[in-house]
């Protein structure tokens, strides 16, 4: 049979709740709490910190606060700070002058300025470098930036919200973080895993579907098996077994074993191998030294690239980095 509301497109008017943007079903199938934080610190206008694991649906609920914001009318961006390169964050979060850098052939306007009345998403928000930590609270505290070389000081109102699914109280001990940058985020929510929130699943198979225009028919057992399974990945996970399905199913019946199907393909490539499950021998100070100088070595001096290549968050690279006095005669 036809599953209800989940699988089957509706129109915008026959779904809305009072909240805009946010779909009656949806609304109320999302956590009591999560609800609650929204509904009530949504309207306000200080910066929010969201907190937990990757794929949770922490981009989902920033834009429910900015819609529910007086910010509402204003743009929405989303700027991945786990993507932006140590030697272009500055450019990127406040933009940048003519010149004022290689390359930098016109001005340009960073993140910050094109979130000017609106709300900018800070994604990945533990991987900000050390230099931009301080640059970007002085932006908290006064809504007041530069632009890489100019001396102008330009203002711009803007909420920040920002999410990451690091642990920012270990990467303070470590020196990695700064406290004052994550205080001057008052308003924080600690996201849920979907394992926890299994009542939200069939209207996530709806957002699904309505958005990507998807139609066919979702057999009950299938949706059982969608919400009692563990969901290691959460949404993201989730979004990515309803492809498979739909790719597969063309519009047909999908059904529990398709569902299966789909599950099992998400774990290709997930499950560690016999050599890797192995035991390793703890490296030597030398070897790690000799792995630092290796990966500076091939990717041409880029320290960003060079952790990325070791496997490690940036700031970790750089502590080893003097920890090992690499860089001082290699």
């Amino acid at each position: 049979m036809r599953l209800r509301p989940v699988w089957s497109t509706r129109k915008m008017e026959e779904g809305m709740s009072e909240y805009p943007g946010c779909w009656n079903d949806e609304w109320n199938d999302l956590p009591k709490d999560m609800r609650h934080f929204a509904t009530q610190f949504g309207p306000a206008d200080d910066h929010v910190l969201l907190l937990g694991p990757p794929g949770s649906g922490k981009g989902y609920l920033a834009q429910i606060l900015h819609e529910l914001s007086p910010r509402a009318g204003g743009p929405f961006v989303q700027q991945n700070c786990g993507a932006i390169t140590e030697s272009l964050a500055e450019a990127t979060l406040f933009g940048s002058m003519k010149g004022a850098y290689t390359g930098a052939t016109e001005s340009k306007a960073g993140v910050v300025e094109a979130a000017a009345g609106g709300t900018l998403f800070l994604d990945e928000f533990g991987a900000l470098p050390s230099a931009i930590q301080a640059m970007l609270l002085i932006f908290l505290e006064k809504r007041e930036f530069r632009r890489v070389g100019s001396t102008t000081v330009r203002e711009a109102s803007v909420r920040v919200i920002a999410a990451t699914n690091r642990d920012l109280g270990e990467a303070i001990r470590a020196g990695e973080f700064r406290v004052d940058l994550v205080g001057r985020l008052p308003l924080r929510y600690k996201v849920p895993p979907l394992r926890e929130r299994r009542g939200e699943i069939a209207g996530i198979v709806d957002r699904y579907s309505r958005e990507n225009g998807v139609e066919g028919e979702l057999a009950d057992d299938a949706m059982s098996r969608l919400r009692s399974h563990e969901w290691r990945g959460n949404i993201r996970e989730l979004v990515s077994v309803l492809k498979y399905c739909a790719a597969v199913a063309k519009g047909g019946l999908i059904t529990l074993d398709l569902v299966e199907a789909g599950i099992r393909n998400q774990q290709i490539g997930m499950e560690p191998s016999t050599e890797a499950a192995k035991p390793r021998k703890a490296k030597s100070d030398e070897d790690m030294k000799r792995e630092l100088v290796q990966a500076l070595k091939a990717t041409g001096g880029n320290k960003s690239e060079a952790a990325r290549l070791v496997g490690i968050h940036r700031t970790t690279f750089h502590r080893r980095l003097k920890k090992y006095g690499v860089g001082r005669s290699e």
